[in-house]
């Protein structure tokens, strides 16, 4: 019966038994006697075993590089360099990159290289402060600094996994940038930022009767905001906008694009309020119709005398309604017999402050009517042009039924 490969033969022949020669043997004797082989001692193994073990591991190791190789290059594109080449491009004025990253808004109008190149105290340096990683996303927070303003903000990326053999790809979630809301006075055809002439039409996302506004999104920066092209009796200053090293959902604080009367023109609003003045002062009566000062004493007859004429201040509703309004004081003399129990030279005067409201439109022309809140209710009719339906100018109805000319011919 054949025995196992790692048992001994039983010794046979003279000095068998320690496993070689005796001292006596002749080595060439016992020639019929078969060899004894060594035995094996050590590993179970055999050699070709061996080698296949060895090669099967180099396979693994190979495919294990395959899979982590691509992955381990693409680390240098992870969040943090997708972040940086995001700031990099505000900082550049790469606007075309920018606006790949940005979330849609009503306008972009203003990312213009113009606009951008005329800014100043734009964002100028970065630095990534914070970068964390969890379940295929991640926030990348950085220092923003532009000029001496300094700022923060937070990015949020996603990963997308392409394939075993390919790096994970890591994307920039939209990003919002700040947002400039613009009211403007009705009538406004065109704001400029930093020279560049916008049209409203493009840009508005508000048109009611009163209220004309923009949204723009806007990079970090000081900018000049202008109104051009404005009819020749309005003026209005320059602006300067700041918008803060920031990006994300941040609302710029309103501003108002604010217009005013020229000096011409604010003479005129003046002129038509005195001439209206001087038609109260002129009655007899202690509250004359339609004017702003009225005496409450028992007499109904007397002299009126303006001691005190308002020097009027005019606020435009939009660029064609101005509100006006001015404090003086009046003068209420009763007429002597009049009085019960007044002096012998006469009753003393009444004292009468008084506000006057009044309201000015101009028409196409640029003629101004200013009509006294106090003589009574008034409409106003906006005119239109007949080729673009754009307001151009108003007049004022005091007559109930008048005619409202859409293009106040």
């Amino acid at each position: 019966m054949p025995l196992g490969w790692d048992q001994e033969r039983p010794p046979t022949g003279p000095g068998a038994a320690s496993g070689g020669l005796g001292p006596h043997s002749d080595p060439a004797g016992d020639s019929g006697a078969e060899p004894v082989p060594a035995p094996r001692r050590g590993s179970r193994l055999s050699r070709r075993s061996r080698r296949v073990i060895a090669a099967c591991a180099v396979l693994v190791l190979v495919g294990a590089l395959l899979i982590a190789l691509p992955r381990l290059l693409g680390a240098t594109t992870g969040p943090e360099q997708v972040t940086r080449e995001f700031l990099q491009a505000v900082v550049d004025g790469d606007l075309e990159t920018v606006r790949a990253h940005a979330r849609a808004a009503p306008s972009v109008a203003a990312l213009t290289p113009q606009m951008l190149d005329g800014a100043e105290d734009r964002l100028d340096t970065f630095e990534i402060r914070q970068v964390t990683v969890e379940a295929g996303t991640a926030a990348v927070t950085a220092a923003l600094r532009a000029g001496t303003a300094r700022g923060e903000a937070t990015f949020t990326l996603t990963s997308t996994d392409t394939g075993a053999f390919s790096p994970a790809v890591w994307e920039l979630v939209p990003v919002e940038l700040p947002r400039l809301r613009l009211d403007l006075p009705l009538g406004v055809q065109e704001i400029a930022i930093e020279g560049v002439s916008l049209p409203v039409a493009e840009l508005r996302t508000a048109a009611e009767t009163f209220e004309s506004a923009v949204v723009l999104q806007l990079l970090p920066g000081t900018y000049e905001v202008t109104l051009p092209e404005l009819p020749g009796w309005l003026e209005a200053p320059r602006v300067t906008l700041e918008v803060p090293p920031v990006l994300g959902d941040t609302a710029i604080p309103l501003h108002d694009a604010h217009v005013v009367l020229d000096e011409r023109s604010q003479a005129e609003v003046q002129h038509q309020i005195d001439a209206a003045l001087e038609d109260c002062v002129v009655s007899t009566a202690s509250a004359p119709e339609g004017c702003p000062f009225a005496a409450r004493v028992p007499a109904t007859q007397g002299t009126w005398t303006l001691t005190r004429p308002p020097r009027v201040a005019a606020v435009p509703a939009n660029l064609y309604v101005w509100l006006a309004v001015g404090d003086g004081t009046a003068e209420f003399t009763p007429t002597g017999d009049a009085v019960a129990g007044s002096a012998a030279d006469g009753p003393a005067p009444i004292e009468v402050p008084f506000t006057v409201e009044a309201t000015a439109a101009i028409d196409r022309e640029g003629v101004f009517d200013v009509h006294l809140r106090s003589a009574g209710a008034i409409t106003v009719s906006y005119c239109t042009d007949a080729e673009t339906g754009a307001v151009v100018g108003a007049v004022i109805l005091t007559t109930a039924g008048q005619p409202r000319g859409r293009e106040c011919d």
